[in-house]
């Protein structure tokens, strides 16, 4: 009898752990980023917003797509097609892997 009170006492406390591990692990997420490097790269990428550069990745390559706006983990990067419609495009900063630009 007493092991039928026991059991959920078990449950809530794997509950309650479960996610204070989910916040530690978003913590050390974090923490590894600004260690990786991903701080020195939104920095770099600031001083090209309002300019073309070549983004390459590791499944995607952007031509032509100028960099609107970015924080610390996105950049926006915004392109006109030949019908003058506007499209955008969110990209992870932790997915880039080489930037080209050629200075104009």
């Amino acid at each position: 009898m007493w092991a039928l009170g026991f059991v959920p006492l078990v449950i809530m406390y794997y509950i309650y752990h479960s996610q204070k591990v989910k916040k530690l692990e978003n913590k050390i997420k974090r923490i590894e980023q600004k260690e990786k490097g991903n701080t020195d790269m939104s920095r770099l990428l600031k001083e090209l917003i309002g300019k073309k550069p070549t983004i390459l990745g590791q499944v995607f390559r952007t031509d032509n797509w100028e960099v609107v706006d970015m924080d610390e983990d996105w950049v926006k990067l915004r392109r006109v097609d030949k019908k003058g419609k506007e499209k955008f495009k969110l990209q992870r900063i932790e997915d880039i892997q080489t930037i080209q630009f050629d200075g104009e």
